[in-house]
């Protein structure tokens, strides 16, 4: 009598998804791989699409060349994981990231703008940046208009140890001294 085992799920890795992409599978969906899972992203609605334009020219006008902006392209977090956050900072590297995608030890933030991807964004988003070390996570908070800051992330346990609630009036600090006022992320 054979034994009945209890179902369990593929995971796909970097180099699965790859293959899948390149046979045409994910045809005009926008996905991401996230723990060896594809995951389709949520549409980019009007405010989403504003907050992440406002948080471009901030950050791009602050940084200048001292660090890398990458706009909704994807970082590896490790053989299974590479999102595509709205947002990453980046270790300025010469060759721009031609080559290869940053890796987790070369994003210095990842930033999410939120709102229907909000619990999403906080759990598994969270969970997944923390386990790889990504040192600060943002989540631009359109349903409550406030910037959650998640810092000292703890690999072992795949969480922050701290956030803070940034609320317009506010203002983020970046490295290097430049800031940004959260109301001029919020639409």
């Amino acid at each position: 009598m054979a034994s009945s085992a209890a179902p369990t799920s593929y995971r796909f890795t970097r180099e699965d998804y790859h293959r899948m992409g390149e046979a045409g599978l994910f045809h005009d969906t926008r996905v991401e791989l996230l723990d060896g899972e594809v995951l389709t992203m949520s549409p980019k609605l009007t405010p989403h699409a504003y907050a992440v334009n406002q948080l471009t020219y901030a950050l791009i006008t602050q940084l200048g060349s001292t660090a890398i902006v990458r706009i909704q392209d994807p970082i590896v977090l490790d053989n299974w994981s590479e999102p595509e956050p709205d947002i990453a900072i980046c270790l300025a590297v010469p060759d721009r990231y031609k080559q290869a995608h940053p890796k987790a030890a070369q994003v210095l933030i990842v930033i999410e703008v939120a709102d229907t991807s909000l619990s999403h964004d906080r759990i598994r988003k969270a969970r997944a940046y923390a386990a790889s070390g990504i040192p600060e996570y943002w989540i631009v908070n359109l349903i409550d208009r406030q910037v959650e800051v998640y810092t000292a992330p703890d690999s072992t346990t795949s969480t922050y140890r701290q956030r803070r609630d940034l609320l317009p009036g506010d203002i983020l600090a970046l490295a290097g001294g430049s800031t940004i006022a959260v109301s001029d992320l919020l639409p």
